[in-house]
C-alpha cells in the first residue's frame, strides 16, 4: 500500500502545475454556471477544500513552515492538489526553503 501511496504522490508531485490549471478550470466553469441555477460545483468545491483544510491541509503547511494564511488560503483554493505534493516534498526533504 505505501508504494501506492508513494506512487501517487510523486505523480502529483510531477504535474503539480498542470494539477493548479485544473483546478482553475473547475473554479471557472463553476462560476460561469452558478449565475444560471447551478450553482452545486461551486458548493462542491467549497464544502471539500473546507474539510480538507481543517483536517489536514493546515496541519501540513505547519509541518512545511508555511504561514497560517498562505496555508489557509492555497488549500481551500487548490485543495490536495496543494497539500499532497507539499507532503510529498517535506517527506522526502525537497523543499525548496
Amino acid at each position: 500500500m505505501k508504494k501506492l501511496r508513494d506512487f501517487v504522490f510523486s505523480f502529483l508531485t510531477k504535474i503539480e502545475k498542470l494539477d493548479y490549471f485544473l483546478v482553475i478550470v473547475l473554479w471557472s466553469l463553476g462560476a460561469l454556471a452558478a449565475p444560471f441555477g447551478f450553482p452545486w460545483i461551486v458548493l462542491g468545491i467549497l464544502c471539500l477544500h473546507a474539510f480538507e483544510t481543517v483536517t489536514i491541509g493546515l496541519k501540513v503547511g505547519k509541518e512545511a513552515g508555511e504561514k497560517f494564511l498562505y496555508s489557509l488560503c492555497m488549500c481551500m483554493t487548490f485543495g490536495f492538489t496543494w497539500w499532497v505534493p507539499l507532503r510529498w516534498k517535506t517527506e522526502n526533504g525537497l523543499l525548496d526553503k
